[in-house]
């Protein structure tokens, strides 16, 4: 469940920054780009601290769906 909750956290901030991209480039505006930047910040932030696996800690870089185990110490991520 902590996968998933970060999982969620990490698409809301993608979205945001991905809707703050475009608006800035629609209006042309320099605080909306500079939400964006600080977004991508708080994203990669996050992505290192929570985006880890439960069992031995080690971050889990670009697990895609079909992943089911953690590449380091093979336990299921599910559980």
């Amino acid at each position: 469940m902590k996968l998933q909750k970060a999982k969620r956290v990490m698409w809301g901030l993608l979205g945001a920054m991905a809707l703050s991209m475009v608006l800035a480039g629609l209006l042309e505006s320099m605080p909306l780009a500079l939400l964006s930047a600080g977004l991508l910040l708080a994203f990669i932030r996050y992505s290192f601290s929570h985006w880890r696996c439960p069992h031995c800690g080690e971050y889990l870089g670009r697990v895609g769906k079909g992943i089911q185990l953690c590449p380091y110490c093979h336990e299921r991520l599910d559980k």
